[in-house]
């Protein structure tokens, strides 16, 4: 590994201590060196709070050394605009009299997009990129970020857990606690870095799930939304509890809820209930259109999605191509049982990234390789901090 792969990588380690905390913004690291040594390094710590490169020079002043002169191996360009929480980043280099600037890849947010590397470039400082393998993992890194900024919806994490013989529930469907408290607490953890979390209504009927991130130090999640298509959530599911001025319920649902009588009673006892209905339209299945759920404005606000599907819903998510991740936990206890319901299978597109052991129970990465959320078949920063954790 040579000197810039080494800092770089370095750097992306570093932006990964702040996800769940700077979205919408990106994770962000950099990493000040001169002559190969570390002299100062920094990330974006959370949302509103200072970028990565001022938290680095103001390590390395922390440290008495000075930047002039130095290299920074910053994974995303500098910023350079104004219309923002905090001051540009690439003016902060400049003044600070850096010598060199390594990127890791370009930002796509118009206002920046090449126009942080003119500007150090005017300045006179040297800007250099990565090879493109690297940028690659400097892009899969805030694949959320480039997805919400390019193509304004959010990324989709699909989560399931299954048992030994591959089965999501006892026998006739029955509720089963397949994975142990480990795990529990690893799920919990990642709908906190969601921006919201999505069921179809079989997992509210069948489960009635509260769908909160509980357990956790801070939480980004304050929206639940159900894939309804005839309305037929009771009001009284635990999952409308937690709605309030913060916190939202939202379903989704078709035409076809009306005609399943009586439609006026279900929908005003929902809306007493806290929820938020949307009209979506149907696929020649049926069944919701997850295109047409995902072309409103209210994903497009959306960085981080959570998907817990029962297998009809997966499914649509693979037929749809709008599952980019899969966490798939995989249990020792076995069912045995014909009557019970199956997981669906991973379709062949989807690569492995890694394998964790948690307690008894077995963490799957999988990216989606066709996705264009899909730059490099590398450890989500969520994997990475969940095996340090277990560490």
């Amino acid at each position: 590994m040579n000197a810039t792969e080494h800092m770089i990588r370095r750097a992306i380690r570093l932006a990964m201590t702040g996800r769940g905390r700077v979205e919408p913004n990106p994770m962000v690291g950099c990493v000040l060196a001169r002559d190969g040594r570390v002299i100062g390094e920094g990330y974006h710590t959370h949302f509103g709070g200072p970028h990565a490169e001022p938290q680095a020079l103001a390590d390395c002043m922390a440290r008495g050394e000075s930047p002039a002169g130095a290299t920074a191996y910053v994974t995303l360009e500098p910023c350079c605009h104004v219309r923002k929480k905090t001051p540009p980043c690439a003016p902060r280099l400049i003044e600070a009299k850096i010598a060199k600037v390594v990127l890791g890849c370009l930002d796509p947010n118009p206002a920046v997009n090449g126009n942080g590397v003119a500007m150090l470039r005017a300045a006179g400082i040297d800007v250099s990129r990565v090879d493109p393998a690297l940028e690659a993992e400097c892009k899969q890194l805030i694949a959320p970020f480039l997805l919400r900024t390019c193509c304004r919806r959010p990324y989709v994490t699909l989560k399931w857990a299954e048992t030994a013989d591959g089965k999501i529930a006892g026998p006739g469907g029955s509720r089963l606690q397949i994975t142990g408290e480990p795990a529990n607490q690893l799920v919990h953890l990642l709908r906190s870095r969601s921006d919201a979390i999505m069921v179809g209504v079989n997992t509210v009927l069948a489960d009635d799930p509260q769908l909160t991130a509980r357990g956790v130090e801070h939480s980004r999640l304050h929206t639940r939304i159900i894939l309804d298509s005839k309305l037929r959530a009771p009001a009284n599911a635990r999952i409308f509890l937690a709605s309030g001025e913060k916190e939202r319920t939202i379903i989704f649902h078709s035409p076809a809820a009306a005609a399943n009588p009586p439609a006026d009673e279900r929908i005003s006892r929902l809306l007493n209930a806290g929820a938020q209905l949307i009209l979506r339209g149907e696929n020649p299945n049926d069944r919701l259109s997850l295109t047409d759920v995902f072309e409103h404005s209210l994903l497009s606000d959306l960085s981080d999605l959570m998907v817990e599907p029962g297998p009809a819903v997966a499914q649509s998510f693979f037929e749809s191509g709008l599952a980019h991740r899969l966490w798939i936990f995989r249990s020792a206890r076995r069912v045995n049982d014909d009557s019970a319901p199956s997981a669906i299978k991973v379709p062949s597109e989807y690569v492995v990234t890694g394998h964790m052991k948690i307690g008894d129970d077995v963490l799957t990465e999988y990216l989606d390789t066709k996705s264009d959320a899909f730059f490099a078949a590398v450890p989500s920063a969520d994997f990475v901090l969940a095996a340090e954790a277990l560490m």
